[in-house]
């Protein structure tokens, strides 16, 4: 089982390179991020943007790009579509944004699992890796589904089971959180906590637990006196994998890594491979370990997707 991004890293050297369609990189931090993953041997890069501008900043970072493909492009959505449509088509295992707003890389995926009649709703896995825990923690979706109701949540626990079971986890923990109330009704998220543990109790998830907490008080000190706990929490019993009510939620919970220590990396796992998203905040050894994570996911998927 895949425990910790370092795997992810091993794994990527054992099996790399994958071509790679980069959108538009052409700032300083990403390009030596690409320069990095194809020195570690996990990528074969297919540069798409303005040459001139990949030119100038892959010169500042010391890297020669004049062996490498290189699709000239200049409309951000044109080239996401290019890049996206690549991966769907088979030319390359992975895609990976650079310097484009993330959302244009959202509606390209959109569009091309509609045209490819996957049914997949498209979502975004970020991993925490969190000190005294051996095994990475999920967080979905942060970062597409605004106000996800319980059909698109089924499908984005769908997805995240789909990926945390390429890590060789045969039967993830699951938390769908929601905020509880004693006046006012239930709230949705509640409700549909419950309603996806039914579906889970009755075999829809697979091998996989739902379990019946739905707050960080339940879920992470619901036991203190374990003698596991590490800092007051109950470390066997934490969850694989935290399905959030809303991407407000989501987002703002992941990025949460620039307060805490935890390392995070995100990615969206597509019907036919998967599309690393950095964030603009992230460092080039962050982009590096997010797509030594890709990698590894493009190879294990090759393995499950026909």
């Amino acid at each position: 089982m895949i425990r910790s991004l370092a795997d992810f890293s091993r794994i990527a050297k054992e099996k790399g390179p994958k071509r790679l369609a980069v959108l538009a990189p052409e700032d300083e931090d990403f390009m030596t991020a690409v320069k990095t993953s194809w020195q570690m041997g996990h990528i074969e890069p297919v540069l798409i943007g303005n040459t001139e501008k990949m030119e100038r900043v892959a010169e500042k970072v010391g890297f020669d790009i004049r062996g490498f493909e290189k699709i000239v492009g200049e409309d951000r959505q044109a080239i996401a579509d290019l890049g996206i449509h690549m991966l769907f088509s088979g030319k390359l295992a992975i895609a990976s944004k650079g310097q484009i707003p993330t959302s244009y890389i959202y509606r390209s995926i959109i569009r091309e699992e509609s045209r490819a009649g996957s049914g997949m709703t498209v979502s975004v896995v970020t991993f925490w890796e969190i000190p005294g825990l051996d095994y990475l923690v999920v967080i979905t979706d942060t970062g597409v589904s605004i106000k996800p109701d319980l059909k698109a949540k089924t499908e984005i626990l769908k997805n995240a089971l789909f990926v945390y079971r390429l890590l060789g986890c045969p039967r993830p923990r699951i938390a769908v959180l929601s905020g509880q109330r004693e006046v006012g009704g239930t709230l949705v998220s509640y409700r549909d906590f419950e309603l996806l543990r039914n579906a889970a109790l009755e075999g829809e998830f697979g091998n996989c637990e739902i379990v019946n907490a739905t707050s960080f008080t339940e879920i992470f000190l619901g036991e203190r006196n374990s003698p596991v706990a590490y800092g007051g929490i109950n470390m066997e019993k934490l969850p694989h994998i935290l399905l959030v009510p809303c991407l407000d939620t989501g987002n703002i919970l992941c990025k949460l890594d620039f307060f805490l220590d935890v390392t995070r990396s995100s990615l969206v796992a597509t019907s036919r491979g998967p599309v690393c998203i950095p964030s603009r905040a992230d460092s080039s050894d962050n982009i590096v370990q997010q797509l030594a994570m890709c990698v590894v996911i493009a190879e294990r998927m090759r393995g499950e997707v026909t």
